[in-house]
């Protein structure tokens, strides 16, 4: 995956209504689009700080600040803006009051980065922020003039941490992303993503298990999860020599390259090529430093003739 480009592009900004927010979990309601996205602009003030001792820095430690979202919008539907404010609205009729609340909504949306994916398809990230408000935009218009100036909404909004803190975390969750060019993002997350907000992930750390054969002058490692969930191998824990011993009839070692398959799927492959001149593998062993991508290690170790 190349990681290096530039975004280009906004658009599919969303919301949700947090429903429901503590120990058990969260609930949302329906996604509702915001239509005519211009910009969006997310701080989240996070700083470092360093403390200091024996006349010099000591020790360094992170800090995150409320998370700020500036939106800007073409414009945005009067039913929504009020249910986005928390205001009243009657008859056509919308009414502010100093003791409007706005109910906490999630907040997502997706941006355009250049360059294709292996498949030949834009890529994209997509973000969601679990749990925020927007506060009233400011209100107002400009005469028109000889050349025409548009006018847009503009907004701002606070993000804070889930209550609900899922499985593996120290804490609730702010933000979630992904690149779709991600070949460790399975094809379920990416289509379903915008359904409904993303607060957590599922880590699989049922066993790894993986098997080998030798054809077509090539060794195929396949691995298997117990539990049958898609996933690849992580490509830097492939190393020949070291979490694979790839062997000839005489114990010595076959020096080659391999190629990990980049999408998820329930039996994702290695493949060996043994460089030419080579004598051909007869043995192969597998550590449990060849790891899948949710850092689970192969279990049992593998040690077996091709």
């Amino acid at each position: 995956m190349a990681n290096e480009a530039p975004k280009i592009g906004l658009d599919h900004v969303v919301v949700a209504e947090v429903l429901a927010d503590d120990a058990n979990g969260v609930t949302y309601g329906s996604v509702i689009p915001l239509k005519g996205a211009v910009n969006a602009t997310v701080n989240p003030n996070s700083s470092v700080s360093t403390d200091y001792a024996d006349n010099g820095a000591f020790f360094v430690v992170n800090d995150r600040g409320n998370t700020e979202l500036a939106l800007e919008l073409i414009d945005c539907d009067v039913d929504v803006l009020a249910q986005l404010l928390g205001q009243q609205k009657s008859n056509g009729v919308t009414i502010e009051t100093s003791m409007d609340q706005s109910p906490a909504f999630a907040f997502g949306f997706r941006v355009w980065i250049g360059g294709k994916d292996s498949n030949g398809n834009n890529r994209y990230e997509y973000r969601w922020y679990a749990k925020g408000k927007f506060s009233v935009p400011e209100a107002g218009g400009s005469t028109k003039q000889e050349s025409i100036e548009f006018g847009h909404l503009n907004m701002t909004a606070q993000f804070v941490q889930t209550q609900f803190i899922p499985a593996g975390q120290e804490s609730g969750t702010i933000c979630t992303k992904i690149r779709t060019d991600d070949p460790t993002v399975s094809s379920a997350i990416k289509s379903a993503w915008f359904n409904a907000p993303v607060i957590s992930v599922t880590t699989d750390t049922s066993e790894l298990t993986a098997t080998a054969a030798y054809a077509n002058s090539k060794v195929t490692i396949t691995g298997a999860k117990e539990s049958g969930a898609s996933f690849v191998f992580a490509p830097a824990s492939a190393i020949l020599g070291d979490t694979i011993v790839i062997t000839d009839s005489s114990g010595d070692p076959v020096k080659g390259t391999f190629a990990v398959s980049a999408t998820a799927s329930a039996a994702p492959t290695i493949v060996f090529t043994p460089a030419a001149d080579e004598e051909t593998p007869a043995a192969i062993a597998i550590t449990s430093g060849l790891k899948d991508s949710f850092g689970v290690g192969c279990t049992p170790m593998l040690d077996l003739s091709l």
